[in-house]
């Protein structure tokens, strides 16, 4: 039997491997191995995008302004996806690519299903300047949640897939959003 510490270095250790690993361009490798309704698996041409021109800065910044969603969030299952992996699963760039988020410019490693592994790293996007106009923070590289964001992780690659239903899982929602004020 590992000693704790041997298995928090193996943790260490492969949580470096993947750090290596996505900064050779390995986080960013789309495949078309599989499709599901005709969306190609794997980070999108978008997101490739976004990550080599605005960087990741973590949950903690974004509940600063979202409070709601962040704790609607947290009790998701994306919120503990690191944790449901095996230490060899973390250690595999295929899963570590859906259970984490990425890592921010201090190389700080974000694991979980995070804000920023759908909405694209914030670094641009997070005054409050660009999240109250919409425009602005597209153009600073807050992405649109359609279909292809979710099934970059929920298809047929996976080993536990399962069949993703996306209009239920928009339904069902993954945070709370404030109602917006009507206009009067």
């Amino acid at each position: 039997m590992r000693s704790k510490n041997s298995v928090k270095a193996t943790v260490l250790l492969s949580a470096v491997a993947i750090l290596m690993w996505l900064s050779t361009g390995g986080g960013t490798q789309t495949t078309t191995a599989t499709k599901t309704d005709g969306v190609t698996p794997g980070k999108s041409d978008t997101l490739k995008w976004a990550e080599s021109h605005h960087s990741y800065v973590g949950e903690n910044n974004c509940k600063m302004c979202h409070k709601l969603q962040y704790d609607s969030w947290s009790k998701t299952k994306h919120a503990q996806a690191w944790a449901a992996l095996k230490p060899a699963e973390q250690a595999k760039p295929e899963c570590a690519e859906c259970h984490m988020t990425g890592k921010t410019k201090s190389d700080s490693l974000l694991v979980n299903v995070g804000c920023e592994a759908c909405h694209g790293p914030g670094s641009d996007y997070k005054s409050m300047k660009a999240m109250k106009d919409p425009k602005l923070a597209a153009a600073a590289g807050l992405l649109p949640i359609t279909e292809a964001t979710c099934v970059r992780c929920h298809n047929a690659r996976s080993p536990m897939f399962k069949a993703f239903d996306y209009k239920k899982a928009l339904a069902a929602g993954i945070h709370e959003h404030k109602p917006k004020a009507s206009a009067k």
